[in-house]
């Protein structure tokens, strides 16, 4: 018990010193003969406009899915929630208005969502903008038992991985989902080597890991290559 509530103590001084941020991913569905022009559009648009300082604004290309998914690509927006409110305040004019109608007519709205959560704790936040991501998806039964579970993890990687993320998303949950864990790669090879051990604690953790969250539910994963970022 002494160990879980000084590991629990060690996530919260990790939280202090690391602020966590809001995030809000805008799910498109966009038909393969419109993708250069949809790219266009936010690319003028985003290229054009004042960005709070603190967010960032980054459109991905969905690379790997399940079958359920239909959204080809992610326009992802990150930073400070007071920040993000702000941002969201000044959509209101006719610019956006009309940014909003193209991109309309340009995607197909089956596929089309916006879901939105929080970070609760980030590893090599260096490492935050690598171009290549993976979102993987929980329902937890036990939140403080899973947060543990994955620093447990976590330590016997250091910084062998990527930039890392546990957090969870607030609004815009279909499927029940409490839960994710974000993971950036520098390249496509680093990324398809998911899940390999480089030694054996490494090994023992990832068996570790996989015991300790068998009562919780893993329900899907995306892959994502990022094509354009706007600060």
């Amino acid at each position: 018990m002494k160990k879980t509530y000084l590991l629990i103590l060690s996530l919260i001084s990790f939280n202090i010193g690391a602020q966590n941020i809001t995030w809000q991913n805008v799910n498109l569905n966009v038909p393969f003969e419109n993708t250069d022009s949809v790219y266009n559009l936010i690319d003028g648009f985003y290229s054009n406009i004042l960005i709070p300082e603190s967010v960032r604004v980054s459109l991905w290309s969905i690379e790997y899915k399940g079958s359920s998914e239909k959204a080809t690509h992610v326009l992802n927006f990150v930073g400070s929630k007071e920040a993000l409110a702000e941002f969201e305040s000044r959509k209101l004019t006719p610019e956006w208005d009309a940014y909003v109608s193209k991109l309309n007519s340009l995607t197909s709205r089956d596929g089309f969502s916006v879901t939105a959560g929080v970070t609760l704790v980030r590893y090599n936040l260096d490492k935050w903008q690598q171009p290549i991501a993976q979102s993987h998806q929980w329902k937890v039964k036990d939140p403080i038992k899973f947060l543990t579970a994955f620093a447990n993890l976590m330590s016997a990687f250091n910084d062998d991985s990527g930039y890392v993320s546990i957090g969870q998303t607030t609004h815009g949950v279909e499927n029940g989902e409490t839960h994710y864990i974000y993971l950036t790669y520098p390249d496509l090879v680093a990324a398809l080597d998911f899940g390999n051990a480089e030694n054996k604690d490494q090994a023992d953790a990832i068996t570790k890991w996989i015991e300790e969250t068998k009562d919780d539910e893993y329900t899907r994963s995306i892959t994502r290559v990022m094509l354009q970022s706007w600060e």
